[in-house]
């Protein structure tokens, strides 16, 4: 192995390479033998693909190339797809309009220009829609409507709520359940889940409340209605007219509701078939004839769990394998179909195996992380030379991140980084008690956690103390640039799309978390200065080191003006800083360039900063107030 600094290591993980290959699952259906699943492909602009598969055929595309299978609805989406035998219902990103597919031919359903549809499901007996629908007006209303797919006749069957999710009608066409919930509550927080008579337009309760959540209602096929609570203290699953949960576990059966459709669970042949996370690390379990067994896949990361028959269908990866669209016989116990998001970037020498960590934070509590060393079987360090950091926060902030091979991390680690994935406190994954933490103390405990991890790598000698950075998207971006302005520990940055501003959040952000902050930081505008003490925007003074920021001048949830501010704010003050805009880009970079380019040009800006030799060739990028670094040498 060759000695070369960390950081200037070579590696075939490129970013072109891992741009091109960030083919994302979104969500799965199956119907009869065929597995229906959408992909978001950075090659085609972002473009989201209706892919089928049933065995006979192989993977193929099933929409005219026009169509972008996608909802906007509460910004972030999901639930854009809908199978009802040999017809499918998708919206179409263009128009945010339903459509209908069948014989080959498509034809639009809805005509409602500033309207947006989102997790339908359709009455066996007489084909009609359910859809959440989103208008958009001098205020944005949510309800739950009936759709003739033939006419397309709109009525509406429950209203007068900030929220609704979930719509599902029991198999014998009488009643439906969904989801509701009001503002300044999200749905992870407190909301209920009922159930409407159809013929008789009665509603009852079945479970929730403003401080319990409830997640993932589904009837089964003999008509008895599940769902997932956490009055335990973690997501679990139940069924309506029992009182405790069907498997108790301290693990949680959902993920949080920041898109339709999030699934976990689903009914076999045999029974209920699940993922959990636990930790941090999801599993498997089934409901078998003798009992729930614990069912052995090995991935670490589940989504878009669904099942027919003896099939199961999810999205699942590991620390060895990319995200990838499974389908598995749980008779024969064997995959059936793997199709992953890319080819491997490199074989397993390259692979940064993660580690599981808790360490120390403030207030004697302990926080999660996955650390992953640097890994290159052609390079090693300098003698004596220790790692640089990159810590990475999660969004959300109500997320959390798993240990799952992930290109993005490759890239830095076989180029000699250490990385620190930082479950901070008020993540998922680790019960209601750890993701209540942020309540009240967002720009806190996430910013001591986030600082308090790379301390304790730096602590057993995995780090170099003097080398810490730090990137972070929308949430992630805010502590990010909170980190930055409240701690002095940090060397550099990498801002995506983050809040610099919590009141102007407040006040200009969509409706789906324009009371979010309520909980997070307190009331406002009684707050108000609370939200002005938090936000990086009014200390910037206090920011000393350097700072590279992402922006889609699209994002309708972070406004570029946040970023904008920011930028010129560091660039007054002399901080060496850049400020890449990339034009047709929202929340969440999707063409496969503005992916590269990122990557290309954080690596050229920690270079510049923490002092390393590139080992490739990169792009440069604009530095504003480059000298300022320059004279600090060597």
């Amino acid at each position: 192995m060759k000695a070369a600094p960390y950081g200037s290591w070579q590696s075939p993980i490129t970013a072109d390479k891992v741009a091109g290959l960030s083919v994302r699952f979104l969500e799965v259906h199956i119907q009869g033998e065929t597995v229906y699943w959408l992909e978001r492909n950075p090659n085609e602009g972002g473009r989201v693909v209706l892919m089928s598969w049933n065995g006979g055929e192989g993977a193929k595309e099933v929409l005219p190339k026009e169509y972008s299978v996608r909802t906007r609805a509460n910004e972030y989406g999901g639930g854009a797809l809908l199978i009802a035998g040999n017809r499918i219902y998708f919206s179409n990103d263009k128009d945010q309009q339903l459509y209908c597919f069948e014989n080959g031919k498509v034809r639009e359903i809805t005509d409602e220009k500033n309207a947006r549809f989102a997790d339908g499901c359709v009455d066996a007996k007489d084909g009609s829609l359910y859809y959440v629908r989103e208008v958009h007006g001098k205020k944005v209303d949510n309800t739950i409507v009936k759709i003739n797919p033939a006419t397309g006749e709109i009525k509406t069957v429950a209203s007068g709520h900030d929220f609704y999710s979930n719509p599902r009608i029991s198999p014998d066409g009488r009643f439906l359940a969904y989801v509701r919930w009001d503002q300044p509550n999200m749905s992870w927080d407190g909301c209920e889940l009922y159930v409407l008579d159809l013929k008789s337009s009665r509603e009852r309760l079945i479970a929730g409340g403003v401080e319990e959540s409830i997640a993932d209602p589904q009837w089964r096929p003999d008509g008895g209605l599940y769902y997932v609570s956490d009055r335990s203290g973690f997501w679990n699953l139940y069924k309506e007219g029992v009182a405790d949960s069907l498997y108790p576990m301290n693990a949680e059966f959902t993920h949080p509701q920041w898109v339709f459709r999030t699934s976990l669970y689903a009914f076999s042949k045999e029974g209920i078939v699940a993922s959990y996370v636990k930790n941090g690390v999801s599993g498997c379990v089934r409901q078998t004839k003798e009992g729930w067994k614990q069912l052995d896949l090995p991935y670490t990361e589940v989504d878009g769990l669904v099942a027919s028959g003896d099939r199961v269908a999810l999205i699942a990866g590991s620390p060895l394998q990319p995200m990838s669209l499974v389908v598995y016989d749980l008779k024969k116990q064997q995959d059936l179909f793997v199709k992953r998001s890319g080819p491997p970037l490199a074989d397993a020498s390259w692979i940064s195996l993660p580690k599981a960590i808790e360490f120390p934070t403030t207030g004697g509590k302990t926080a999660h992380a996955f650390y992953y060393p640097p890994c290159n079987p052609k390079f090693q360090g300098m003698p004596g030379e220790k790692p640089p950091v990159l810590v990475i926060s999660h969004g959300g902030p109500t997320a959390g991140v798993s240990p799952c091979y992930s290109t993005k991390i490759l890239y830095w680690t076989s180029r000699g980084f250490a990385v620190v994935d930082v479950n901070y406190g008020g993540s998922t994954g680790y019960g209601r008690d750890y993701r209540m933490r942020l309540n009240g103390q967002w720009g806190i405990v996430d910013v001591d956690d986030c600082t308090n991890a790379p301390l304790y790598l730096a602590e057993k000698g995995l780090a170099d103390k003097e080398r810490f950075a730090i990137e972070g998207g929308s949430a992630g971006g805010f502590t990010t640039l909170a980190v930055l302005a409240f701690r002095d520990v940090f060397k550099v940055g990498a801002d995506y799309f983050g809040v610099s501003d919590l009141e102007g959040l407040a006040v200009h952000t969509h409706k789906f978390e324009e009371r979010y902050l309520d909980l997070l930081v307190g009331p406002y505008p009684q707050d108000k200065a609370t939200y002005v003490e938090r936000s990086p925007l009014y200390s910037v003074d206090k920011i000393k080191c350097p700072v590279i920021i992402f922006q889609g001048d699209e994002d309708a949830v972070v406004p570029p003006a946040q970023s904008e501010m920011m930028y010129k704010s560091l660039k007054a003050r002399g901080i060496p800083t850049a400020y890449l805009l990339y034009k047709g880009e929202q929340h969440g970079f999707r063409k496969a360039e503005n992916i590269q380019r990122s990557l290309e040009a954080q690596l050229y800006f920690f270079s510049k900063v923490l002092k390393f030799p590139l080992g490739e060739k990169v792009p440069p990028v604009e530095i504003d107030n480059l000298k300022a670094l320059e004279s600090k040498g060597s």
